[in-house]
């Protein structure tokens, strides 16, 4: 799986592994997803990924990190599950590095019309500075 910024392994706590993600909570309050590489995720996959979220955080609400990098494209039911669950996610970084990743990304924003800031970023680090402007 990817090395993730400040991840799990160095954390030692609080972390859920699924076999297609690890999500955790980072000690700054931002929520990561860490899928691993060369999946898919479906509809089934999203809303477990979701419950494990909202576990690691006590189901508070909170900014997500989600490192889309070397997944399939999702289907629009999959898309949907990420925007439903608004009451989990202050805003959302999706960090992906394939021009299909970034397509699938931009219709998650444009068709679904999420309740929170979404963006897409190449690198963990520009979207962890994103973030950190709504922890709290």
């Amino acid at each position: 799986m990817r090395s993730t910024t400040e991840g799990p392994a160095e954390q030692g706590t609080g972390v859920i592994t699924h076999p297609k993600f690890r999500t955790w909570l980072r000690p700054d309050g931002i929520a990561v997803v860490a899928w691993v590489p060369g999946i898919t995720p479906h509809l089934e996959d999203a809303t477990a990924c979701l419950e494990a979220t909202a576990q690691v955080t006590a189901g508070r609400r909170c900014p997500m990190l989600v490192n889309m990098m070397d997944t399939g494209p999702q289907d629009r039911a999959t898309r949907a599950e990420w925007t439903r669950r608004g009451d989990l996610t202050s805003a959302l970084a999706l960090v992906v590095n394939t021009p299909l990743s970034r397509v699938m990304g931009n219709l998650l924003l444009k068709v679904n019309r999420p309740p929170f800031p979404v963006r897409l970023f190449d690198s963990e680090g520009s979207a962890l500075a994103w973030l950190k402007g709504f922890v709290g």
